[in-house]
């Protein structure tokens, strides 16, 4: 921060503008040094429209610096996202007016960290089960990454937000299971990760979960007055869902032999399908596991 206004300060200095009394870049970094920040923003808000400073790098590197600080000092979520936006933006308007790279250091820096906030706050939102906003803010999130590095490869992120966005999907539909959107959004979720990192331990055991919970929560709806043909539909219908978890529960066996929840997964499963010696075999090997040896 101390390097940053030493720049412009020397650059304002070199082109006469700090005699300039009144000029509204001068002012705004006046007002930002002496942390006055509401000031500052209609200062610097002034500068950038003019003709003297519309097209000066240094001044959209300041209006970039003067609106992040003013981003982190927000309470009002509505009106952080606004102050974030037009610092990630100034920022984006001064690297392409500063095309010798005088700022290069300090906008990069600024606007890396912009970017990844954005990343930060789609975390929360999901911990919030906020998934509209959590979706949206890591869209952002992926935009500003890009722009400061088009070539970035985001892989390894969205698989962590899109294995966290599954959760939320998951938690929802055990809350209320007759709302099947939340069952189609998680195995959308997790299938999305499995198309980004098909080795991927966490996709594989949730959607194989996710299967195995909807085949025994049909199971256990069966009215006990129900006719023989629909108790019959609904075992065969879970029948189903015990097949397409079973070869992602055992992918993930697969990936760790010595997991104790995949191992007993698996013996759901089996035991759920009628085969009994596999069921039994997965459960002998999951008492041969200690749990102190589960990893």
């Amino acid at each position: 921060m101390k390097r940053l206004l030493h720049i412009l300060l020397s650059l304002l200095l070199y082109t006469g503008m700090v005699q300039a009394q009144g000029d509204p870049l001068v002012e705004a970094l006046r007002k930002y040094q002496a942390g006055a920040l509401l000031e500052a923003k209609g200062l610097i808000d002034q500068a950038v429209v003019g003709a003297d400073h519309g097209s000066n790098a240094e001044a959209w590197l300041l209006r970039g610096f003067i609106y992040k600080d003013a981003y982190k000092n927000a309470t009002d979520t509505t009106e952080a996202d606004t102050l974030r936006a037009t610092a990630i933006n100034s920022l984006r308007q001064c690297m392409a007016l500063d095309t010798v790279g005088t700022y290069k250091e300090n906008a990069t820096q600024a606007y890396d960290y912009l970017a990844k906030s954005y990343f930060n706050d789609a975390a929360k939102a999901l911990t919030a089960m906020n998934d509209v906003r959590a979706q949206a803010v890591f869209a952002s999130y992926k935009e500003a990454a890009l722009v400061l590095d088009p070539k970035a490869d985001l892989r390894t992120r969205e698989v962590e937000f899109t294995n966290a966005l599954g959760t939320v999907y998951t938690k929802r539909f055990s809350a209320t299971r007759a709302d099947t959107s939340m069952f189609d959004k998680a195995v959308g979720a997790y299938e999305h990760v499995l198309s980004l990192d098909p080795e991927n331990y966490g996709a594989n055991y949730n959607l194989a979960t996710l299967y195995y919970n909807r085949g025994v929560f049909k199971i256990r709806r069966i009215d006990a007055e129900d006719e023989i043909p629909t108790i019959l539909q609904v075992q065969e219908a879970s029948r189903g869902d015990f097949l397409l978890a079973l070869p992602y529960m055992l992918k993930a066996h697969d990936m760790n032999p010595t997991r104790r929840e995949t191992l007993l997964g698996l013996e759901g499963i089996y035991y759920s399908l009628q085969d009994q010696e596999s069921s039994e075999k997965f459960r002998r090997l999951f008492e041969e596991i200690a749990p102190e040896e589960h990893r």
